[in-house]
């Protein structure tokens, strides 16, 4: 299929830093710009077309989209000069009218999470969390392709290999597959109050264990299933591997033929859990194909003409399912609000640690997308999204 595949690596001894958004990351964060710094800034930036390398991405210029150029050099005179609120960005691309008009790349050396999956081309980036978004688009295509029947089917149903399985009762067997993608599973599930870096975290033991899929499914209740959202990677690494199953394919012959091939995706990597690609944390991809999964939701499920997931799996995977105020969730993806002035643009969004978007703008046509490398808490403290988008993307958009 032409693909050039990067090997991979089990990387399940050090898995448990590689994984989940927290929602204290510098995306919901405020904060503006330092103006006394960006009066001393040294102008360097060029705004340059991105390139046309027959990947499916149409390429423009910023001003054909209507695109204002201006607040793009700020921010990316920001970005490269180093000012507080605008560090630890890898990448950010920006696609208008289904048209690519930025892509610019920051991160010039591989770092400790290229190690995870032995990855030695800069241009592949860690998605962490943003795989989650991944892994429900490969459910999506499993359904219409009706390999999977629908998100009312009981999951056990797909592991009867692994039983006996602990902790079981009448709530565990009836756990549906809509409640993994909606993180409402039920199961005692906490990985948000315990670091990731720290061995003791519930996803790094289930990441460190013998038989990783039989301890998710061993969880004792907590809660009715469908009833309470519990943010579980271990869930959506579930996902993936009932994929394979319900398939009767590996997991990266059935996201190569039905997903990155027809995205023009033609090189990716990842780190491997009980020997497959662990779908709540592991791929690895170009900023340009990443950013392919938002442009293919916006457009209604269609790369290039091809209709790869049916416009009524987009529908069912946008809705809020999960209010929280300030934020939302559906299947494997989150919902958000931002500001302009007194315009409010609703989005949803793919999300992973360290700073890994993918931004869906429907009213403005529009897909954001980041790569970066904050990881401990002083360094998300040195970059805001939020502000980023409000003060300089959004406002570049806006015709």
């Amino acid at each position: 299929m032409g693909i050039n595949r990067c090997s991979s690596l089990n990387r399940s001894g050090i898995a448990s830093i590689c994984v989940a958004l927290t929602l204290s990351i510098a995306i919901m964060g405020c904060g503006g710009s330092d103006s006394s710094s960006e009066e001393t800034l040294s102008e360097s930036y060029s705004y340059q077309i991105p390139l046309s390398i027959n990947d499916g991405w149409q390429v423009d210029h910023l001003s054909n989209q209507n695109v204002d150029e201006v607040l793009i050099t700020q921010l990316m005179n920001n970005i490269e000069n180093d000012v507080d609120q605008f560090r630890y960005i890898n990448a950010v691309l920006i696609a208008k009218n289904g048209r690519l008009v930025l892509n610019e790349q920051f991160k010039n050396e591989l770092d400790f999470t290229d190690q995870w999956a032995n990855n030695q081309d800069l241009d592949l980036h860690i998605l962490n969390s943003v795989s989650k978004s991944f892994a429900s688009t490969l459910i999506g295509i499993a359904i219409d392709q009706q390999v999977i029947s629908s998100t009312d089917l009981l999951v056990h149903d797909y592991f009867p290999h692994k039983q006996p399985i602990a902790n079981w009762s009448d709530a565990k067997a009836n756990i549906t597959l809509q409640n993994w993608l909606t993180m409402r599973h039920g199961y005692q599930w906490d990985e948000w109050n315990v670091s990731y870096f720290d061995p003791e975290n519930q996803n790094a033991l289930m990441n460190n264990a013998s038989d990783p899929m039989q301890f998710l499914l061993d969880q004792p209740l907590a809660e009715q299933p469908g009833s309470v959202f519990a943010y579980s990677t271990g869930v959506s690494f579930a996902l993936g591997r009932l994929v394979e199953r319900a398939s009767g394919e590996s997991l990266t012959n059935y996201m190569e033929e039905h997903l990155f091939d027809p995205l023009s995706i033609t090189s990716y990597t990842y780190w491997s859990l009980d020997n497959t690609p662990h779908m709540g944390s592991a791929l690895y991809l170009s900023t340009r194909d990443m950013a392919k999964l938002g442009q293919l939701f916006l457009d209604g499920g269609v790369w290039n003409g091809n209709q790869v997931i049916s416009e009524s799996w987009i529908e069912h995977s946008t809705v809020k399912r999960v209010d929280n105020d300030t934020w939302g969730y559906g299947y494997q993806w989150w919902m958000t609000e931002f500001s302009v002035g007194e315009t409010v643009y609703e989005t949803y969004y793919a999300d992973g640690l360290g700073g890994q978007h993918i931004f869906v703008f429907p009213a403005l046509n529009a897909v954001v997308a980041f790569n970066g490398d904050a990881y401990e808490d002083n360094e998300r403290d040195q970059r805001s999204y939020r502000m980023i988008l409000e003060d300089y993307i959004l406002p570049s958009l806006i015709e």
